[in-house]
């Protein structure tokens, strides 16, 4: 029981954090028909000890945190539902040199988040090019965005 209360205590944190972040920076989701993209990139500092520990996140001034997740708008529910999906991608610097990201799936009882992490340098804007799949369809949808990522301490 303890460690299902810790892991709402986590995901909780991440949705506040999501909110706290998109109002910052405007809502960071992208629509596809019924399909709904959200994404969030964060130090990985913003992360609780107990949260980056309970999904095996290295907290780092210089370590980027991208979150992904997947919901699909169905007639009858009254909340978009959570999906599985591939999520493949990379992210550029301004110089173009890339890093193929890959991606942890977490599944949480009615939540999945697609989650990784990069090493960045202080101020730089990254390119982030997403590949995204649900499970129960046969589209992929091209995510895109572009964000600072700031050392933290």
């Amino acid at each position: 029981m303890t460690r299902m209360l810790q892991t709402i205590a986590s995901l909780a944190l991440l949705a506040f954090a999501s909110l706290t972040q998109a109002q910052n920076q405007g809502e960071q989701k992208q629509v596809f028909g019924d399909y709904e993209v959200h994404y969030i990139g964060l130090n990985s500092t913003f992360l609780t000890p107990e949260t980056a520990a309970a999904y095996g996140i290295t907290r780092s001034k210089a370590l980027g945190f991208v979150s992904i997740s997947v919901l699909k708008n169905v007639a009858g529910e009254p909340l978009p539902v959570a999906m599985t999906a591939s999520v493949e991608g990379q992210l550029r610097n301004l110089i173009g040199q890339a890093k193929t990201l890959t991606f942890n799936e977490v599944k949480e009882r009615n939540a999945v988040y697609y989650l990784t992490t990069f090493r960045f340098d202080d101020g730089d804007l990254y390119h982030v090019d997403l590949q995204v799949s649900p499970e129960d369809s046969s589209q992929t949808f091209n995510v895109k965005f572009s964000q600072k990522f700031y050392e933290e301490e």
